[in-house]
């Protein structure tokens, strides 16, 4: 039996720990690919005219289905629902599904997210809705930093339970993703309703706004890792806004003041997961890693001190993977973590897709699952 099951999610964190990794370096050629990849799809998804074409262009296979969501402030959210994979075949409703959040300038059609969504509904037989998060892709609405961008988050979760019938929803998010899963967790938990009782991973999430915003804001020296990062986010910004933002800072300044605040400052105090860490009642999961060039690992650390206390939430800190890059420098290690979380949380034994990598690192994946879960390396 899994030391997990005896010691909860401390216990699993602490088997992840102990999994083998081996990540490939930033200049193999797979991460060159995947930052090309990713950059095409930040471009080609950027605008909302943009974002139409390209979905109807290359769309989700059958039996996936475009949908709207409303969020309960009135926002139009556009999603991809993979309905439970055997739906019309099977005696009973699956036990929970999967909502996947992108990050900022992200959207439900890019590589990455479209290929993920895939493989899980695909390998795992559980139904997914992956969504484009306000302001985003086609999605409707202004950025909030993770506030109102939780109803979209809710909004998704309560569309999968009520069409696909399940009893519980985990959520897997990125980045600004992330801060919104984690507030949207705040708000199950204080209205009562454990609509995320699947469970809540986060890779490379904030949970300071305003640090985040003066971070990403200040340009910095040449010789800095976030330097070229920092150039491409600032043209992703220039071209999102058509020009009108130079600024991150002057960005979120004016969407606070558009969702009628004074600016970014009492944005933060509606925004900052931090707030929402002590409030969390499912069991949460965060990933991030020291290198992070975007988001410093300083915002994970500060999660340690306020879940000290806390039984159900966790963070897991690795030495490699960059801003959200875990899963192209080491696929199965990434997919192994979200296989112990989620398989865990909804007590399932759930495949890692990552079938090319079987055998590589001593074993198959569902033979390192029964050494590595929780009771010791192989």
């Amino acid at each position: 039996m899994l030391e997990a099951e005896h010691g909860g999610l401390r216990a699993l964190r602490r088997g992840l720990d102990r999994l083998p990794q081996s990540p490939v370096a930033r200049t193999h050629p797979r991460n060159w690919t995947f930052r090309v990849k990713r950059t095409l799809d930040f471009l080609g998804h950027a605008r909302p005219w943009s974002a139409r074409f390209f979905r109807r262009a290359n769309p989700y296979p059958k039996p996936f289905s475009h949908v709207w969501l409303r969020t309960r402030d009135g926002v139009d959210v556009a999603a991809w629902y993979g309905p439970p994979p055997d739906a019309g075949g099977a005696d009973e409703a699956p036990s929970f599904g999967l909502v996947l959040v992108p990050g900022m300038f992200s959207t439900k059609d890019d590589t990455v997210h479209k290929r993920r969504a895939l493989r899980v509904w695909r390998a795992w037989g559980i139904p997914v809705i992956v969504i484009d998060q306000r302001a985003f892709g086609e999605s409707k609405g202004i950025a909030t930093g993770g506030w109102k961008e939780a109803y979209d988050v809710l909004a998704a979760a309560t569309y999968l339970r009520d069409h696909a019938g399940v009893e519980h929803v985990g959520v897997m998010a990125e980045s600004l993703g992330g801060a919104a899963a984690l507030n949207a967790a705040a708000i199950d938990a204080q209205e009562g309703t454990d609509l995320l009782g699947g469970g809540v991973l986060c890779l490379s999430a904030f949970v300071d706004i305003r640090d985040a915003v003066h971070y990403i804001s200040i340009q910095p020296p040449r010789d800095h890792p976030f330097y070229y990062q920092w150039l491409m986010f600032r043209g992703l910004l220039r071209y999102r806004s058509m020009g009108g933002y130079r600024s991150f800072q002057e960005y979120m300044d004016d969407a606070a003041r558009v969702n009628g605040l004074s600016g970014l400052d009492e944005l933060a105090e509606r925004a900052n997961p931090k707030h929402s860490i002590a409030r969390i009642t499912v069991p949460t999961l965060l990933v991030h890693s020291t290198n992070d060039p975007i988001i410093p690992v300083r915002h994970a650390r500060r999660v340690e001190r306020y879940a000290r206390d806390l039984e159900n939430v966790e963070v897991l800190v690795t030495e490699w993977g960059g801003h959200t890059g875990f899963e192209e420098m080491d696929p199965w290690w990434s997919w192994e973590v979200l296989c112990r979380f989620f398989g865990w949380v909804n007590d399932r034994d759930l495949v890692n897709p990552d079938e090319a990598l079987k055998g590589v690192r001593g074993g198959s994946p569902r033979v390192l699952r029964r050494f590595a879960g929780g009771g010791g390396g192989p």
